[in-house]
């Protein structure tokens, strides 16, 4: 496939004329630069349209005052010339994010050009675009040169033509999206999915399964198209799009507001798209210092901007954000979504990876060689296991509702028993729900989990009791594998365990009571038959703050009695605590 993508190019080059004379002819024209919102955006015709185009690459010079050609190679008495702020980008590269992916679609006429200016016109084909972050307030001057596949120039500097001749005036300010269509414009959607414009509202961060055929994307909302900054990014001004719609979840749970964002991109050779799993890739950056790959999380980093973006733009309800996903969707709820208890309430992963194995690259990952974050130090599979990072956390995390095949073949159904370890060992808030299904069938018990746990029932400033050692809860069994004979044929297999469950399921609570002195709580069972037990944690609390070390007295309207001693962490938990079939328990902590 790479020998037919090179041939491919090098036919294109000739026919362009790049490495003949005909070299000398050839020429960026058009330039345009516009700042605002604390971006530049930089626009040109290409050299060439359709499949030719694809032979070139384009590099951004910027600088305080007119450029020349001299000035990008430089006196030899003073060493090189200018530096371009991005290189490499693609041909066409004004089509509209989603049609960029790939070669076939970005050179297709019929598909959409991207929209730089809110209420503006889509840029026309065959336009070029590149996006600077402003990084402190000045006048500059752009040009751009075309190059061939490896990086050499096929073009030199032409003012008026390839360099701007006037400034363009910079101001820093926060980057903002340019939105492109509204919810009330949707057809037959509109009626499900157009934003009232209520304030308050919770929000949903939907996150999405593989995506990498590119298309529009989730396309019933607000429709909007931004550009990243440096830091979220091999290279500054990466395209990005994501939509925010509303929608009626009925009497109990109301109307909430949903993001679908994004996160694949054109891989730079522009031939394919990249999933990032949420996380990001290894590569080296452009605007990198250090020469080795490294592991950046660049969509990690994007999405809690992105986040308190649509917070603030649509009054959103701060303390009522959550997050969920399928499959790769599921990937990002638990690796990016589960450690920010800062800016999430609840996440739902369907079918995750609690230990991420994978890791999407733009340079060679080395059999057997340390992988390391960006600051050189960190590993980063140590990283990704979340069921590490649930031990070392016991703050407030969002509570993690979960589930997953026994047969999922992308995870291990080992790792989920493990995370259910790790979550009760540190008293966080969770459940979690199984099948014997693979991963697809494996969906089907989050059905269990949001029958218990919906989002609604969760806030960042409402105090809830976390579950544990339930003593009604299913056998996940060891995780542990053996080779079992079925239909005549030997494969490996779950040694033991109940084909089907959960974990801190059927439970429900009211009349939390947070204060100062005192913390209590009406605590039921739907599935309790008989008396059973349970331990019960408060978290996110905001006013009853016990010290590490204190002493406290907790009662139950079963009539138990006892003491308790906050961890290390101020966490006090009541254990086995006792319910009964068909009425509640009133759990209270006192100081």
């Amino acid at each position: 496939m790479r020998v037919f993508i090179r041939a491919t190019i090098l036919v294109a080059m000739v026919l362009a004329g790049v490495g003949t004379a005909a070299a000398d002819d050839l020429k960026v024209t058009g330039i345009k630069a516009v700042c605002h919102d604390g971006q530049t955006f930089v626009t040109w015709k290409d050299l060439a349209e359709g499949e030719a185009g694809a032979a070139y690459r384009y590099s951004l010079y910027r600088s305080d005052r007119p450029i020349a050609q001299a000035d990008l190679e430089g006196p030899a008495s003073s060493g090189p010339g200018l530096k371009p702020v991005i290189a490499g980008i693609l041909n066409n590269s004004a089509k509209q994010y989603g049609y960029d992916l790939f070669a076939k679609t970005r050179i297709d006429p019929s598909t959409p050009m991207a929209t730089i200016i809110e209420g503006g016109r889509p840029l026309p084909q065959w336009s070029g675009l590149a996006v600077h972050t402003v990084a402190q307030d000045a006048a500059a001057y752009y040009a751009v040169v075309a190059t061939d596949a490896q990086g050499k120039p096929v073009t030199q500097v032409v003012p008026g033509g390839s360099a701007t001749t006037e400034p363009v005036a910079e101001k820093v300010a926060p980057i903002a999206p340019v939105k492109t269509g509204d919810s009330k414009e949707r057809g037959r959607y509109a009626a499900v999915v157009k934003v009232t414009g209520q304030k308050g509202l919770p929000l949903m961060v939907n996150l999405h399964a593989s995506s990498s055929r590119g298309g529009p994307g989730y396309d019933h909302g607000d429709y909007y198209l931004f550009w990243g900054r440096p830091e979220w990014g091999y290279r500054d001004g990466l395209p990005w799009q994501f939509t925010v719609h509303e929608r009626d979840y009925g009497e109990s749970a109301g109307r909430r507001l949903e993001l679908n964002a994004r996160e694949t991109m054109a891989h730079p050779d522009g031939q394919r798209s990249i999933e990032t799993y949420w996380f990001g890739y290894y590569c080296v950056p452009q605007w990198a210092e250090h020469p080795e790959p490294r592991a950046y999380d660049f969509t990690e980093r994007r999405m809690p901007w992105l986040i308190g973006w649509v917070v603030k733009k649509y009054g959103v309800d701060p303390e009522r954000v959550y997050a969920g996903g399928g499959s790769m969707g599921a990937w990002g709820s638990s690796t990016f979504a589960f450690r920010h208890g800062e800016l999430f309430a609840a996440v739902y992963p369907n079918r995750p990876r609690t230990r991420q194995q994978g890791l999407p690259a733009l340079a060679k990952l080395e059999r057997g060689k340390p992988v390391l974050m960006d600051d050189g130090k960190t590993d980063y599979y140590e990283r990704m296991d979340m069921t590490r990072f649930a031990v070392e956390h016991p703050e407030d995390l969002p509570f993690l509702g979960w589930c997953c095949g026994r047969r999922d073949g992308f995870a291990t159904f080992a790792e989920q028993i493990d995370m259910v370890k790790a979550m009760t060992a540190a008293h966080h808030g969770f459940a979690f729900a199984w099948n014997d299904g693979d991963h697809s069938s494996g969906s089907a018990p989050m059905r269990e989990v949001l029958k218990y746990y919906p989002p609604h029932k969760f806030a960042r400033n409402r105090s809830y009791p976390a579950f544990g050692h339930s003593s009604i809860d299913d056998d996940p069994g060891s995780g542990e594998l053996e080779e079992k004979t079925v239909d005549g044929k030997k494969a490996r297999a779950l040694k033991d365990g109940e084909l089907e469950g959960g974990i801190n399921l059927g439970f429900a609570w009211s009349d939390v009571a947070d204060e100062p002195g005192r913390w209590s709580a009406k605590i039921s069972n739907s599935l309790c038959k008989d008396q059973m037990t349970v331990d019960v944690t408060p978290r996110r609390c905001q006013r009853f703050k016990p010290k590490p070390g204190e002493k406290l007295t907790w009662t139950s309207s079963t009539g138990d009695t006892g003491q308790v001693v906050a961890d290390r962490w101020g966490l006090v938990t009541v254990e086995k605590l006792k319910i009964q079939p068909g009425q509640p328990t009133v759990l209270t902590i006192a100081r």
